[in-house]
């Protein structure tokens, strides 16, 4: 790997240049080859990776196998095509891409063959302080109001930027696709099922997480901003309360005030 290369993704880091075509050789040498102790997580259809620069800089790199799930790169060309001209405080950073295909030997019937192995890569700015889901717990222990506002409140912006600004809807809002990072600023990451507001109808099949997917998606395949709105909502309740869903009204104790 050339010295260039990390000089380049680090003058990306620094806004002087907009993200580009990474080379292999430079994710590969920042990642270890993506050695397992420097997994970090996995997004929706790929596995993210530390990357760390020979300054200390530290990167997020996503790869994404093309399989019978992300056909054709879908996946890729999605989360791609929405984050390439995105620039919010409240969404995560894009710094590049990259295409790789490479071999590997599979035995079939007694014979030895090479099998042709497609993946994409993306990277992004490192968040340090983890996804939200880590940071959830009920309403009298762990964070404070006011951190669970401001929380609330980037989530809200990053959201409507996405919407007004951008017209995309994410149709992944959830807490694991929300980092927070050194002073708790969420940002919303994962863009593989997101999509322009124009396509409004799914006719394939449906992906998301159980309790966060609107029943419009889940049922007709309909998607809109209102998923999204949706999604919101129930992060909002999980974050204020520590659960999904609001207690049962039998549950809840009624208070009777006399003017």
């Amino acid at each position: 790997m050339a010295m260039g290369d990390e000089t380049v993704l680090e003058r990306i880091l620094n806004g002087d240049e907009e993200p580009k075509d990474l080379p292999l050789p430079l994710l590969q040498s920042i990642t270890n080859h993506f050695s397992p102790d420097r997994e970090i997580g996995h997004g929706g259809f790929g596995v993210v990776y530390k990357g760390e620069l020979q300054n200390g800089t530290i990167v997020a790199v996503k790869r994404i196998e093309v399989n019978q799930i992300t056909i054709d790169d879908v996946s890729f060309r999605r989360e791609f095509n929405s984050l390439i001209n995105i620039n919010h405080p409240n969404v995560v950073r894009f710094l590049g891409f990259c295409s790789n295909t490479h071999h590997i030997p599979r035995k079939e019937g007694g014979e030895i063959s090479l099998v042709n192995v497609r993946e994409r890569l993306l990277c992004f700015e490192y968040i340090s302080n983890g996804s939200l889901d880590k940071h959830i717990t009920d309403e009298l222990r762990g964070l404070e109001w006011e951190p669970r506002y401001d929380i609330i409140s980037g989530i809200c912006k990053g959201l409507f930027y996405l919407h007004e600004e951008k017209n995309i809807v994410h149709m992944d809002l959830k807490p694991p696709n929300i980092l927070l990072d050194d002073h708790m600023v969420p940002k919303i990451t994962d863009f593989g099922l997101s999509r322009s507001n124009e396509m409004s109808h799914t006719t394939g099949q449906r992906f998301g997480t159980p309790g966060y997917v609107a029943p419009e998606y889940n049922e007709d395949g309909k998607t809109s901003f209102k998923c999204d709105i949706y999604s919101l909502g129930v992060i909002i309740t999980e974050l204020v309360t520590g659960r999904r869903s609001v207690p049962h009204k039998n549950n809840a104790r009624v208070i009777s005030l006399t003017f």
